[in-house]
């Protein structure tokens, strides 16, 4: 946002006010609910998306439309933030601290399940060795990883899927902006319909060369995670791969539907406006408790 300073005292305002800094910025409403409950009925799921100035804030609200934790992605300081409303706390830290803490939270997950299987073990020792054999394959398929013996995904079940977006020309209009359907395949298969409007400009807010750095970054750190590419982004809570990304410099999905999994989700836009957005509101509540990323995973 372009700033005019004519005098001393306009720099000694600035000064004073630094802190109210506002930029422009998109604020976005918008409800998730498995595809079974579209048509009506169905648990829902708002969140509102702010979106300003290489920063972008989802926050979870309850039925009352309270807020009960946001995240928060910083493309200029490279931080992630995750703010719990109920605990009233919030922790911050670099990307690769993130994965670091996430790293040890399935660690001890996976000691904890281990811990549970060698118990589920001597309760099996009486069944027949057929039956005990399949019961312990499922105890170690559910560990995170595969359990400690499981072998490394191969070069194919790690590939990505060739994944195609092609416009099909059908328009509606959705949350009163005029939205144009495009389809996506992956290796040919239907998977997800996107309903796109050029009318909501929130991407334009985020630096496609930050947001590529920012990107690295979770990559290089979800290396360090077991499974595949899609797959650690997933349990990390971010999927690169989204299509929707690949749509940005084409609007906003105002709706999208999932075809590639049984009840998947619907996420549809029920308000969307252009703003002026606080610099404040990309900061935790004032009086929260402030933790680690690492204290934030270990439940702390």
């Amino acid at each position: 946002m372009k700033r005019v300073v004519p005098s001393l005292g306009g720099l000694v305002l600035l000064g004073l006010f630094a802190a109210g800094e506002v930029n422009a910025g998109w604020v976005i409403e918008q409800v998730v609910r498995s595809r079974a409950g579209a048509a009506g009925g169905g648990d829902t799921d708002r969140q509102v998306l702010i979106l300003s100035a290489n920063r972008m804030k989802t926050t979870m609200l309850d039925n009352g439309g309270k807020p009960t934790a946001a995240w928060i992605m910083d493309l200029e300081a490279q931080t992630l933030t995750s703010v719990d409303y109920q605990q009233r706390s919030a922790a911050t830290g670099m990307v690769r601290e993130y994965a670091e803490a996430l790293r040890g939270a399935m660690q001890a997950m996976g000691g904890q399940m281990a811990e549970a299987m060698k118990q589920m073990q001597e309760a099996l020792k009486e069944m027949p060795p057929e039956q005990r054999q399949m019961m312990e394959q499922m105890m170690r398929q559910s560990m995170p990883g595969g359990g400690s013996a499981a072998p490394a995904p191969s070069a194919e079940a790690c590939r990505e899927p060739k994944v195609e977006v092609r416009p099909t020309g059908q328009t509606a209009r959705i949350a009163g902006f005029a939205a144009t359907r495009y389809d996506v395949f992956e290796d040919g298969m239907f998977t997800e319909e996107l309903w796109v409007s050029k009318a909501i400009t929130a991407w334009r807010e985020i630096d496609p060369k930050k947001l590529e750095r920012f990107g690295q970054e979770m990559a290089k750190a979800l290396e360090t995670l077991p499974g595949c590419g899609r797959s650690r982004a997933r349990q990390a809570g971010a999927d690169p791969y989204d299509p929707a990304w690949k749509l940005a410099a084409e609007g906003y999905a105002v709706r999208s539907v999932d075809h590639g999994a049984a009840g998947g989700a619907v996420v549809e836009v029920v308000k969307a406006e252009s703003r002026s957005v606080p610099a404040a509101e990309f900061q935790p509540p004032a009086g929260f408790k402030r933790q680690s990323l690492k204290e934030l995973m270990s439940g702390h």
